[in-house]
């Protein structure tokens, strides 16, 4: 008989490696995967405080790599191991002024947080289908909803996954295979930090006021936002509902940003964010 199985990816830190606990302590067996498992510490460590390093399997993965992707897929059927609920957590930040970010920053941009998440997605597709049930959650973020200045590398790629979730939601409901999308707000994670590295910042005068404002948006969250458990909590309840939402924004700020969003003109929106950029 095949085990049912929940896979991470990104599970090496943040969302993924929370995610990759909580879903063993509920007594899922685990594939948590990561670009490099020598970063595997913190969760094999975590684990096995937790008595659950039995129920969690590391593997390899960069979801920009074909190979690798095949190479996991073939691995689990050899394993007689399903894949029931598909969490696409990998991704990260990048930010800086439009014209600061290079081509190739846009490009690997797009190739982790979309391309990503559609091919992994693609991978295990078709045993979904097959068997006529199973889950697919998309870690989006309010950037998915709103444009922030100097995010237009992430918040492009965060529509983008948002477009392609809704689509295949659509196809895929007559299955019984539900597509949902989280929309977190800011939370404590190490992604603003990895943003900030990744940063191409501008030296032109121009810029200067939305740089240091990134700089200090991307510091505070990473060090005084929310606590991301009640991300987790909230991904762990989504996949008990029988029939789940397609979106779950996260936050009272998030979803106040959407609201407002949605019925306010664009003009006053505009207005605020420059008088928050000082402009």
């Amino acid at each position: 008989m095949k085990k049912d199985c929940v896979l991470i990816t990104g599970a090496s830190s943040g969302f993924g490696l929370l995610l990759a606990i909580a879903f063993a302590e509920k007594g899922w067996n685990v594939v948590a995967t990561m670009r490099d498992t020598a970063k595997a510490t913190l969760l094999v460590e975590e684990a096995r405080k937790r008595n659950v390093a039995k129920q969690i399997i590391v593997k390899k993965l960069d979801v920009t790599n074909a190979t690798e992707l095949k190479m996991l897929k073939d691995q689990l059927h050899s394993d007689g191991i399903n894949v029931q609920i598909l969490i696409n957590n990998a991704g990260y930040c990048q930010g800086g002024p439009t014209e600061g970010v290079a081509m190739e920053k846009w490009k690997h941009q797009f190739d982790t947080n979309v391309l990503g998440a559609i091919a992994v997605t693609k991978a295990f597709l078709p045993d979904m289908r097959k068997r006529r049930q199973g889950r697919i959650i998309m870690l989006s973020s309010i950037s998915g909803r709103f444009g922030f200045p100097a995010l237009g590398p992430y918040s492009a790629s965060k529509f983008a996954l948002e477009g392609f979730s809704e689509s295949l939601r659509f196809e895929m409901l007559p299955f019984g295979v539900y597509v949902s999308l989280v929309e977190p707000g800011a939370y404590r994670t190490s992604i603003w930090e990895k943003g900030l590295e990744e940063a191409q910042f501008s030296n032109d005068e121009d810029y200067k006021m939305i740089t240091q404002t990134l700089v200090a948006q991307a510091t505070h969250s990473a060090t005084s936002s929310n606590d991301p458990i009640s991300v987790v909590k909230k991904i762990v309840a989504i996949s008990k509902v029988k029939r789940p939402k397609l979106r779950y924004p996260i936050g009272e700020s998030t979803k106040l940003m959407i609201i407002l969003k949605a019925l306010l003109p664009m003009r006053v929106i505009e207005y605020v964010v420059l008088k928050k950029l000082g402009g």
